[in-house]
C-alpha cells in the first residue's frame, strides 16, 4: 500500500526578519527596481548579455553594425566607449523589450478563459506560453506589464446603465431617464468621453486617480464608521493571554510588512492581477487636510505604538542587530505594559477620540495642538510612522459562541465603530486584542480593498495555525504583581504628551460626538451554519451570485421592492486598478425573486430561473473583470463633467442615486489553510457599514464547504430597516433556495 505523502507546508513569507539598513534598502529597491524592469529576464542574464555584446563589440570595432553608425570623434576614446556602450545596451535590452511586449499585448492582455466552460485552443496556447515565460515573479515583477483598464464605448456603458434600472423605476420614471440619457449621448456625452480618452494617454489607469481622491481622500466626515473596514479572528483560537495573542499579531504583521517591502510576498495569481497597493499596508497614516487628505506611506517601520489602560507606548520590534524579537520576547515586553500601574494623564485616555473627528476639525487640531507642540509632535510622529496601531482592548467578552450570536454581534460592531477613543483612526491598520485573546481589525479603507486585506488575513491566519505555537500554559496577567523582562527585547517607551485644558475640550466634544453614531449602528452577525459552498456547487449555481440572490430574495420580503444594489467586483487584471461596481439587479434576478414568492410557480420553475440569474450575475461580473463595467466609467464621466464644468443632467442623476444594499465578498485566495479539516481553523469574516441611511451594508465570506459567514449592517435611525430583520429573510433564503436542489437529489 502506497502511503499519502503529507503536503510540504510552506510558509507565505520568509520566517527570518531583518530590518534592512539604509544600504541594504537602497541595494534591495535597486536591484527589485531592476528585476521588475527586466522580468521575465533575470538580472544575472542581462548582464551576462551586456557584458557579451560589449566584449563582441569592443573587440571589433570594424563590425557590420559599428560601421554603419555615425562616428563624429573618431579620436575621442571616450566617445568610442559611449557609443560601443550604448550600441551594447540596446544589443541586450532589445530582445527584452520584444519579449516584455509579447508578455504585455497577450500573455498579460487575454482574457478569453474567463468565458470559456472548456479551454479553446487559443487558451491552453496561452496557459503553456504563461507558465513557461511568468515565472517567480517578485510581487511587483508584473504591474508594468499589466494592460490600461480599456474605456468602454459610450453607448454601450449608458446602455447597460438604462437595463441595470429598469426594475427600479416605474415605467414613467424609467422614460424620463431614457430621454436624459438619450440627450446625453447626442450632446455633452461624445465631448466627456473625448476628456476621458485623453486623460487616459497620461495615466496608466483612468479610474484609479479619481477613485482615490473623490471617492476617499476628498471625503470631510469622520473616517470611522464612514471609510472603515473591520474584521475579527477564527471560529475558535488556541488559548492565550492578551500579551501573547498581541505579539503574535504584531510578529506576523512585522513579517509581512518586512515582504512586502522587499517584495519576497508571493502576488496572487503568478503576477496576472495589480499588486501595486500592497505598499500602503503598513506604516501608512492618512493625514487630514481642510480639503482633501493625503497618504503618508513608509512602507518599513521599526516599532508599533500600543494603546493600553488610556496610555500610549512605543514598542520597539527589532534588537540592536536588525532582528525581529520573537514572539517570546515580544511577550514580555506587551506582559510589562499590562502589568504597569501608569495613570494617563487628564484627557490622555480620550486623546485618540480627535481623530474620530471631521477631518477639516481633526486637521486644524492636529496642527495647533500636535504640530505646534514640540512635545506633541514628536508623539503623534512616533504613532504616524509605527508599523500598525495595537490597542489592548480591555473588555473580555468579545468571543464565538454559537449559542449566544449577540456576543458576536458585539465583537464585530466593536470592531468596525470603535468606542471613540481606542482607535488612532487615521492609522492603515488598527489591531485589537482583547484581555481573553481575541482579536480583530480595523482597517482605513482608502489604501486597498479586499484582495489585499483578504491576502494580508489569510497569510496571518496560516503562519499563526501552521508556523508559530503558543504557550501551553496560559498565564494570568492579571494575578502578576509585578513583572521584569528577562529575554533581552527592549522594554516600551511610555509616550508623553502635553495635554492643555482646550485640548481636553476638544477630545470630550470629539469622544461625545461619536457614542451617538456608534449607537446608531444596528449590527447582525450571521455565521451560518447548516450547509456551505459546496452544497451550492453541488446544486450547479455559482456560490457567489446564489448568496446575491439570496439576498435579493431577502431584501424584497424586507422592503417590498427591488434596490439599487452594489457589489464589489475586481479589476485588478489592470494597470493600477482597483474595483468595479457589479449590480446584482437584472431582469433575470429580479425574475427569480418574483417566482419565489409567487405561489403560482413550481420549484422546477424557480430552480431554473435561479440558475438563469446566477448564470446572468456571473457572466457581468466577468465583464467587470474585463473593464466592461458601467460606474467607474459613469463615476470618471462625471468628474470630467465637474472639472470642466459641463453641464449633464443625466450625470447629475446618476450621481444622486443611493446604494441602499451594499455588498461584498472577501474572496478566499491563497487556500493555505484546509478549512474543512478543521472548522475551527475558519476565520469569522468581516464587514463594513451601510453606506446609506436607509440601507444595509453585507459583508460574507464562505468558510471552506461547511458555513457562510454574512455580516449585516444598518442604522437603528433609520425605521425603513433593521438588521436582524434581514437576518431572519436571509437565512430563510438560504434554506428555501436550497431546498430547489432537493429536487434533484441535492440535499443538506
Amino acid at each position: 500500500m502506497v502511503q499519502k505523502v503529507p503536503k510540504v507546508l510552506t510558509p507565505p513569507f520568509p520566517l527570518e526578519g531583518k530590518y534592512p539598513t539604509t544600504l541594504e534598502r537602497y541595494s534591495i529597491n535597486l536591484y527589485n527596481g531592476m528585476y521588475n524592469r527586466l522580468f521575465p529576464v533575470r538580472p544575472w542574464l542581462f548582464t551576462t548579455s551586456l557584458v557579451g555584446s560589449y566584449a563582441l563589440f569592443s573587440s571589433n570595432q570594424a563590425s557590420f553594425i559599428l560601421s554603419r553608425l555615425p562616428n563624429p570623434f573618431p579620436d575621442s576614446k571616450l566617445f568610442q566607449i559611449t557609443r560601443v556602450s550604448l550600441l551594447s545596451l540596446l544589443a541586450a535590452y532589445s530582445p527584452v523589450l520584444i519579449l516584455r511586449q509579447i508578455l504585455k499585448r497577450f500573455i498579460f492582455s487575454y482574457k478569453g478563459f474567463l468565458f470559456e466552460k472548456k479551454p479553446s485552443l487559443t487558451t491552453k496556447i496561452w496557459a503553456v506560453l504563461r507558465n513557461l515565460l511568468v515565472r517567480n515573479p517578485k510581487l511587483n515583477s508584473c504591474d508594468r506589464l499589466l494592460p490600461k483598464l480599456p474605456i468602454p464605448a459610450l453607448s454601450e456603458t449608458v446602455n447597460k446603465y438604462l437595463e441595470s434600472i429598469e426594475q427600479l423605476f416605474d415605467e414613467q420614471e424609467y422614460k424620463n431617464i431614457c430621454h436624459l440619457a438619450e440627450s446625453f449621448l447626442k450632446n455633452e456625452g461624445p465631448k466627456l468621453q473625448l476628456y476621458t480618452h485623453l486623460w487616459g494617454l497620461f495615466n496608466n489607469n483612468y479610474v484609479t486617480p479619481f477613485w482615490e481622491k473623490y471617492a476617499y481622500l476628498m471625503n470631510r466626515e469622520g473616517l470611522m464608521i464612514t471609510s472603515s473596514v473591520a474584521h475579527i479572528d477564527l471560529f475558535k483560537d488556541a488559548p492565550a493571554n492578551q500579551a501573547v495573542r498581541a505579539a503574535h499579531v504584531i510578529y506576523i504583521e512585522a513579517l509581512s510588512m518586512l515582504s512586502i517591502a522587499k517584495q519576497q510576498l508571493k502576488p496572487l495569481a503568478d503576477g496576472l492581477v495589480c499588486s501595486t497597493h500592497y505598499h500602503k499596508m503598513y506604516a501608512n497614516t492618512r493625514v487630514p487636510e481642510e480639503d482633501i487628505d493625503h497618504l503618508d506611506s513608509h512602507k518599513l517601520s521599526k516599532h508599533v505604538v500600543v494603546y493600553s489602560k488610556g496610555c500610549f507606548y512605543k514598542v520597539e520590534l527589532f534588537d540592536h542587530r536588525n532582528r525581529l524579537y520573537s514572539t517570546e520576547q515580544l511577550s514580555e515586553v506587551l506582559t510589562e505594559i499590562l502589568v504597569r500601574k501608569d495613570i494617563p494623564k487628564p484627557g490622555e485616555e480620550k486623546l485618540a477620540a480627535l481623530t474620530f473627528d471631521s477631518r477639516p476639525k481633526w486637521s486644524k487640531n492636529r496642527k495647533r495642538f500636535f504640530l505646534e507642540n514640540c512635545k506633541n509632535k514628536k508623539a503623534l510622529e512616533l504613532i504616524e510612522k509605527a508599523m500598525v496601531f495595537l490597542i489592548m482592548d480591555e473588555n473580555d467578552t468579545y468571543e464565538y459562541i454559537p449559542e449566544k450570536p449577540e456576543i458576536l454581534d458585539n465583537f464585530l460592531k466593536s470592531m468596525l465603530t470603535g468606542d471613540g477613543k481606542n482607535r488612532w483612526v487615521d492609522k492603515s491598520l488598527n489591531y485589537i486584542v482583547a484581555k481573553n485573546g481575541r482579536a480583530g481589525g480595523t482597517t482605513e479603507h482608502s489604501i486597498a480593498d479586499g484582495a489585499e486585506f483578504d491576502h494580508i488575513m489569510e497569510n496571518f491566519c496560516a503562519m499563526d495555525i501552521s508556523f508559530l505555537t503558543y504557550p501551553e500554559t496560559v498565564v494570568d496577567i492579571e494575578k502578576l504583581e509585578s513583572f521584569e523582562i528577562e529575554k533581552g527585547a527592549k522594554k516600551a517607551e511610555k509616550l508623553e504628551f502635553d495635554i492643555s485644558d482646550e485640548m481636553i475640550v476638544e477630545i470630550e466634544r470629539c469622544f461625545a460626538e461619536h457614542q451617538p453614531k456608534k449607537d446608531d449602528v444596528d449590527f447582525a452577525a450571521t455565521i451560518f451554519r447548516d450547509f456551505g459552498k459546496g452544497l451550492v456547487k453541488k446544486g450547479k449555481c455559482s456560490p457567489d451570485a446564489f448568496v446575491q440572490m439570496a439576498i435579493q430574495l431577502a431584501n424584497y420580503k424586507d422592503q417590498g421592492k427591488f434596490s439599487l444594489t452594489y457589489e464589489s467586483a475586481s479589476s485588478r487584471f489592470y494597470a493600477n486598478s482597483r474595483t468595479e461596481t457589479l449590480r446584482t439587479v437584472s431582469k433575470d434576478s429580479c425574475a427569480f425573486v418574483k417566482a419565489m414568492v409567487d405561489d403560482s410557480f413550481n420549484d422546477h420553475e424557480r430552480l431554473s430561473l435561479l440558475r438563469k440569474a446566477c448564470e446572468s450575475h456571473g457572466y457581468r461580473n466577468r465583464e467587470c473583470m474585463i473593464g466592461k463595467g458601467i460606474d467607474r466609467h459613469l463615476f470618471a464621466l462625471y468628474v470630467l463633467s465637474r472639472g470642466t464644468n459641463t453641464n449633464s443632467s443625466f450625470l447629475d442623476h446618476y450621481i444622486s442615486q443611493k446604494w441602499l444594499l451594499s455588498t461584498s465578498q472577501p474572496p478566499t485566495l491563497t487556500n493555505q489553510i484546509d478549512e474543512d479539516a478543521n472548522k475551527d481553523h475558519s476565520w469569522l469574516g468581516a464587514c463594513f457599514a451601510a453606506v446609506a441611511k436607509d440601507g444595509y451594508g453585507i459583508c460574507y465570506r464562505f468558510a471552506g464547504n461547511h458555513s457562510i459567514c454574512a455580516h449585516i449592517t444598518s442604522y437603528k435611525s433609520s425605521d425603513r430597516t433593521d438588521s436582524h430583520r434581514f437576518q431572519k429573510y436571509l437565512i430563510e433564503a438560504f434554506h428555501s433556495m436550497a431546498k430547489l436542489f432537493e429536487i434533484e437529489g441535492v440535499t443538506f
